[in-house]
Formats: structure tokens, sequence, C-alpha cells
């Protein structure tokens, strides 16, 4: 194959890749609907700022939020399921979606799931806890593509970024 032939043939590729995706579309948000991580109509105040490590997660907050149920964002695949005692996440989740797309589910008070196990979207797959590097009962929650924080879409809405929004949950109704 000629050096001409192989750059017709990366160009028609590349073209037929940018055509894929409609214009204006949100690709990442179209890959996997990701939802709030909470029993149907549950009130939450997702918190975002610029101190947060990583800077793009969010902290879920309500009043009683100890014990509440945690809900896989999607289906998929439970990867990791650790404790890292008083440091860090505590006890963490992180659950493997389709198209390079992960959740974290952190500071958890107990688990519900195991590593390998399939989960659909609104699985409970812990409760709400205050373990790890927290200073009370939350949600430290992450949406990671191919590896990279990204900014938090939930069904469809953004969340705020750098301040607070208050999200209904609609997981399970």
């Amino acid at each position: 194959m000629s050096l001409r032939t192989i750059g017709a043939f990366i160009a028609a590729a590349a073209a037929t890749l940018t055509l894929a995706a409609p214009a204006g579309a949100d690709v990442d948000v179209q890959a996997v609907n990701l939802r709030t991580p909470f029993d149907c109509g549950q009130v939450w105040n997702a918190n975002t700022r610029t101190n947060h490590n990583p800077q793009l997660s969010v902290d879920f907050q309500r009043s009683g939020a100890l014990g509440k149920n945690v809900r896989s964002s999607a289906g998929g695949v439970v990867e990791t399921r650790a404790d890292l005692g008083n440091d860090s996440y505590g006890k963490y989740l992180i659950v493997r979606h389709s198209g390079g797309w992960k959740t974290l589910y952190a500071h958890l008070n107990s688990f519900n799931v195991s590593v390998g196990q399939s989960v659909n979207t609104g699985t409970i797959i812990g409760k709400v806890g205050s373990t790890g590097g927290s200073t009370g009962p939350h949600l430290h929650y992450e949406q990671r593509l191919n590896g990279v924080v990204q900014r938090v879409v939930l069904n469809g809405v953004h969340v705020a970024y750098y301040g607070n929004t208050s999200i209904t949950s609609s997981t399970g109704c």
C-alpha cells in the first residue's frame, strides 16, 4: 500500500469519526447516563469547591445522611472495594461502566457489594458514612473518564462549579 493510499484511508477514517457525533452533542454525557446515587425523591446538596481533592469531585451532604443508601449511578461491575482506615477515602468503591467511565463512592459506612459483582443503575452498593479523612457524614463522589476525573453530570444535569447544587434523586423511581 502506498503512502498516498494510507493517507487517503486515514483521512476517510477521521472524517467518519467526526461525523459519528452530531454537531454540538455532548458525547460524554450520551455515552453513559449517570444517575444521582441516592433513593428516589431524596434531596441532596452537591458541594464543589476549588480546594477539593480531586478538584472536580462532589461532596453530597444533607441532614440525616449517615446510613442512607448509596446507589450505583449506572450499570457496571464493581472494580474496587477498599478500606483505607482513617486515611483518605476511608471505605470506598469504584464501579466500572461502559465507554471508559467509572464512578467512585467514598467515606462509606458499609458495603453492599463485592469486587466483580455486576450492578444495575440504582443497585444499593453501600451506605453513607464518615470514614477516612471525612469531617462528617457525606458521600464523596467522582465521575472518571479513562482515568481522568470529570465535571459531574447527573441524568443530564451539570453540577455547578464551584458552589452548591440542590439535587433531587430520580434513581429507582
